[in-house]
């Protein structure tokens, strides 16, 4: 363990050194200041004290003095003609709002406006927007026509007084998500400033407003994607799909937004799927641009003392997990470069996403990226998928199956809970015949008690006294002799599930008892809940993953303790797993996206498996999901 903190330590001591920063130099030379050096370089005052903290102190004729050349801006002024605004800065605004209302960037405004390399908008003062004519080629005519300046071109819309964004989206037939995912600056506002350019499908739609009843939910097209496509995912024909909508008669195109019935969008019965190995079918071993985000919390690091690095580490949980995490990323990545995989890997600190993700792509001049991993945190990973979405940059979410807003670049690698619960329920549907059923549940869990009543018709239930105990005589009450008895506990009150396993156990000893659960939660491990209960009653539940067996021989098990002299936890077992995973899809198929629509069945790791289906709200979910169950040697048992 002790080596894995020192590698570590060296890692956040010296830096990121695989993101490709580059740096150039410049002698001081009489009469420059540092805003004459700032504004040369088009680089912020920030940026030189940060590398040169001796310039504080005033400047020195003939220091030499480093230069990040990855800040400089590489715009191409040859892009049409530029003509310009005078804009007057408000109070409160900021470039980048400026940008938008006027659809230009950030680093355009800047460019013309030199002195904003260094210093902040002031209120009142005036500066220049570049405007670029934009040529339009007429389909139908030969001879190109230039829009004036202020005319918005197809593609653009220019937000009126008091418009919305779910008025927006329904103009253009598409929904807010998307128009988000097009417009990542509004994401999460719904204050629209008057006269900003926001980017639109070129087309106003004429049907009807895109409303979602209880029936109905609606779905983006994608790519490539044609009626028998949608034929698989939702099971209608293709009049069925003109019937609902009408303008799909002519054909479906990508960006399309069409409605489907919401009962033929639900997860089908998952069942076990056939294992696939892509070890053995690589193809595609083009060079793939990797990029993670993990919560590394680089501003705790102190760079002048590794002793209290050390001590960061072992105290900081979040941190932890991040270099345990990080640790399996890059076992991974040497994994697949013995498959002949060339990988370019850039790691960031969660925190560096703060000023945008292509902002912070464009400074460290990353470009061509085939993957983001991360961030952890949902809101996070769902700010990130947004913000590349119209660039269809696939970003994996590693560890949250929270349902919010998913893009049609969104991966979730963990299985949703629905999908989760299903997966025991279908179990026991298969395995269940003949079987008498209980289900002990309390105020806890309602809703899955509803659900499993609604699977289960006529199935016995028994609740808690007050005081969330049980007698002997409450449950053996339902008991059938000389009769398999399968019970279903969902509870998260740990008295309840304590209570109730002792009472489980005792009845074992005459009669035949067996254990289930939808959710294994931190109630089944509270400290009275014995493990030799759970075994003598065959527990069983549904887990998105499963701890690896450390009697067998796992190729990446045997490394990293060869590598870091310790065993790797459950963290450096994910993300071993989803990156050797996505690097392996990727070599197979052109994409990922083109990887998760065509490879059938599961593909199976060291504690993780994947079986992504498209979502019909967009992206992609994984369904993999294993049946574990506890056996006599008090190890878990995989069933499926």
């Amino acid at each position: 363990m002790k080596k894995l903190i020192l590698v570590l330590i060296v890692f956040l001591y010296f830096g990121f050194s695989f993101a490709q920063t580059s740096y150039g130099s410049h002698r001081v030379e009489q009469g420059e200041t540092v805003f004459s050096i700032t504004q040369k370089y088009q680089i912020t005052e920030e940026d030189l004290f940060r590398l040169n903290p001796e310039v504080k102190n005033g400047l020195k004729l003939g220091t030499v003095l480093i230069i990040p050349k990855n800040l400089e801006t590489d715009i191409d002024p040859s892009n049409g003609d530029v003509t310009f605004k005078t804009h007057k800065v408000k109070r409160k605004e900021t470039i980048f709002g400026i940008a938008s209302i006027y659809g230009t960037t950030v680093d355009e405004i800047k460019k013309y406006n030199k002195h904003l390399y260094a210093n902040n908008l002031k209120r009142g003062e005036e500066i220049k927007i570049p405007i670029k004519q934009v040529t339009i080629v007429s389909p139908i005519d030969s001879e190109a026509t230039v829009t004036k300046p202020d005319e918005i071109p197809p593609g653009k819309h220019k937000v009126s007084s008091q418009e919305t964004k779910f008025g927006i989206a329904k103009k253009y037939g598409i929904t807010v998500e998307k128009l988000e995912a097009l417009n990542p600056s509004i994401y999460g506002s719904d204050n629209l400033p008057e006269g900003m350019i926001l980017t639109v499908p070129e087309k106003v739609t004429i049907d009807a407003p895109l409303e979602e009843d209880e029936d109905y939910t609606f779905y983006t097209v994608q790519a490539k994607e044609g009626f028998y496509r949608l034929k698989v995912l939702f099971g209608l024909t293709e009049e069925e799909i003109v019937a609902l909508n009408p303008h799909t008669k002519d054909g479906l195109k990508e960006g399309m937004v069409i409605k489907v019935p919401k009962t033929k969008t639900e997860n089908p019965s998952i069942t076990s799927s056939e294992k696939v190995n892509l070890e053995y079918n690589l193809k595609n071993f083009k060079t793939k641009n990797i990029v993670v985000f993990l919560p590394f919390q680089l501003n705790k690091v102190q760079k002048d003392s590794l002793t209290l690095n050390q001590n960061e580490l072992s105290n900081n949980a979040t941190m932890r997990l991040a270099v345990d995490f990080y640790a399996g990323v890059l076992m991974a990545s040497e994994f697949a470069k013995q498959k002949g995989m060339s990988i370019n890997l850039h790691v960031f600190d969660s925190q560096d996403m703060e000023g945008g993700v292509q902002a912070l792509f464009r400074s460290k001049n990353i470009s061509n990226v085939d993957l983001v991993i991360g961030p952890l945190r949902q809101a996070l990973v769902e700010r990130a998928a947004s913000e590349l979405s119209s660039q269809n940059i696939p970003v994996i979410s590693p560890l949250s199956n929270r349902q919010g807003k998913i893009y049609p670049n969104f991966i979730q690698s963990i299985p949703q809970s629905d999908v989760i619960e299903n997966r025991l329920i279908n179990y026991i549907k298969a395995n269940g015949q003949g079987k008498n059923l209980i289900l002990i549940s309390d105020i806890t869990s309602i809703a899955k008690r509803q659900k499993i009543q609604t699977a289960f018709p006529g199935i016995k239930l028994v609740t808690p006294r007050e005081g969330n105990f049980f007698r002997s005589t409450d449950i053996a009450s339902k008991i059938i002799d000389d009769q398999e008895n399968w019970v279903l506990l969902e509870s998260s009150n740990a008295t309840v599930v304590s209570s109730a396993i002792g009472v489980l156990n005792s009845i074992r000893r005459s009669q035949q008892v067996r254990l289930f659960t939808l959710d294994k939660n931190d109630a089944f491990d509270f400290r009275e809940v014995s493990n030799i209960h759970l075994a003598n009653l065959e527990f069983t539940f549904p887990s998105w993953n499963k701890s690896y067996n450390y009697n067998d021989t796992i190729k990446f098990v045997t490394a990293y303790k060869e590598q870091y002299s310790v065993l790797p936890n459950r963290f450096a077992s994910r993300g071993f797993d989803i990156t050797y995973d996505a690097l392996l899809r990727m070599a197979y198929a052109e994409s990922i996206f083109e990887a998760n629509d065509s490879i059938e069945g599961e593909t199976v790791y060291v504690e993780n498996k994947f079986n992504y289906q498209k979502s019909t709200s967009g992206g992609y979910i994984n369904n993999a999901v294993y049946i574990l169950k506890y056996n006599e040697d008090l190890n878990l048992e995989e069933l499926e």
